[in-house]
């Protein structure tokens, strides 16, 4: 908390990327669409992620005139700061550290959002999407605004963080509790995640889960199939393919797809390991998006059943991608309860 001396210095200073007025507080009370809230959060996220040397400070019921000179309004109500750390905890990652305390100055109540430098993993980012506020992107200060962050940013950010002295003050139980509610919102392509997890895996020697996401961002091997048996679907094989009319005037459906293999002595059902990266399976689901019915992979017999020498076509529907992605999702959550 500062004091009525340095509130002094602070208000001699005019908007900067460290420092900024406001003649009211956010409006709580009128924000069914949470457009207040996402104002709130951003401020959070821009003035954590910005890249300074001193804290930085968002001080309320304060008006910056046109020249530049400034005019104490003061705030009519007071806000507890447990309320402003509730409204964040759960649409942030990693948790913000911040502060909020009111001063009386001249018989003006002055709001006070002080942001120290601390030091975090990796840049702050929304874990919902609001107005204003997408799902994985990075904010920052940039001048007396708040600016989305590119590519270059996003990596000066992170190495300013990784930089700082100090251990992260994240624990591992915010960590986990975070990655949790990110798999259960269903706002991010699970390859992110995934990403985000084997770096916390490796920061805290969790060995297991290393091995866990190495596997899902790799693709698993075939010899590996008894530890991924969530990956295992019922598709068909055959050594023939099939072809569909273009012309036909019948949409072809994946069903009546199913029963014609059931029915043909050339098509087996055959229990299979998936065991693409996320990634590759994250591109199957989108090509299904696009009106695809099956996918086609072929493989050898050797490589099937460890005999023969044939090619064989695999014959993968849209409903094992989506199994196998929700199996993956569903076994992180569970690796995610053992730590």
């Amino acid at each position: 908390m500062i004091s009525t001396e340095e509130l002094l210095k602070i208000l001699e200073k005019s908007e900067s990327s460290t420092l900024d007025f406001k003649e009211g507080f956010y409006d709580f009370a009128n924000d069914r669409d949470l457009k207040n809230t996402a104002k709130f959060i951003k401020d959070v996220i821009s003035f954590s992620n910005t890249i300074r040397n001193e804290n930085g400070f968002i001080l309320f019921g304060i008006k910056e005139k046109a020249d530049k000179n400034i005019e104490l309004i003061g705030l009519k109500n007071s806000i507890d700061d447990s309320i402003l750390q509730e409204k964040v905890k759960d649409k942030v990652f990693p948790r913000p550290f911040f502060k909020y305390y009111e001063l009386n100055y001249e018989n003006k109540k002055i709001g006070i959002l002080e942001f120290p430098i601390v030091k975090y993993e990796l840049p702050i980012t929304p874990t919902v999407k609001l107005k204003g506020l997408e799902v994985g992107k990075v904010y920052y200060r940039n001048g007396s605004s708040n600016t989305e962050a590119n590519a270059i940013d996003v990596i000066r950010i992170n190495d300013w963080f990784k930089s700082l002295p100090g251990n992260l003050k994240l624990t591992l139980s915010d960590k986990i509790s975070e990655i949790l509610k990110r798999l259960t919102l269903n706002q991010e392509k699970l390859s992110v995640i995934t990403t985000d997890l084997l770096n916390i895996s490796k920061i805290h020697g969790l060995t297991e889960l290393e091995i866990f996401c190495s596997a899902q961002i790799k693709g698993i091997k075939q010899n590996e199939a008894e530890n991924h048996k969530y990956r295992i679907q019922k598709m068909f094989i055959s050594p023939n393919g099939i072809e569909t009319n273009p012309y036909s005037f019948i949409d072809i459906t994946t069903d009546m797809i199913k029963k014609e293999m059931e029915k043909d002595d050339s098509f087996f059902e055959y229990r299979m390991l998936l065991n693409h990266s996320i990634v590759k399976i994250e591109e199957l689901l989108e090509r299904f998006k696009n009106n695809k019915t099956y996918a086609t992979v072929k493989m050898t017999s050797q490589h099937l059943f460890g005999k023969g020498d044939y090619d064989i076509n695999v014959f993968i529907f849209e409903n094992n991608i989506k199994d196998v992605y929700s199996n993956i999702k569903q076994k992180t959550i569970d690796e995610l309860m053992k730590i």
